[in-house]
């Protein structure tokens, strides 16, 4: 069952930092190293073509981005959250 629930929040993880890359304007773009027609092609992707597995050179910097990406929305929450109250 864990592994199933470890998938999920995996398909999850991959839906939403696709989304946000999607969003990027290009001086976001520019700062973590991926260019827009990378991010779109990567946004593109289903959530669930996430093999993380299957690494290489050519996609290492989407990957940087899908981290950067992850800790602006986390810290964007965070703020929304404090600033709500």
């Amino acid at each position: 069952m864990s592994t199933i629930l470890i998938r999920l929040k995996q398909y999850q993880q991959a839906y939403y930092s696709r989304r946000l890359l999607r969003q990027l304007d290009d001086r976001a773009l520019k700062d973590i190293g991926v260019t827009r027609s990378e991010a779109l092609r990567e946004a593109r992707r289903p959530f669930w073509d996430s093999n993380a597995d299957a690494l290489n050179a050519e996609n290492e910097s989407v990957l940087i981005a899908y981290s950067v990406v992850s800790l602006m929305f986390v810290a964007g929450l965070g703020l929304t959250f404090y600033l709500s109250f």
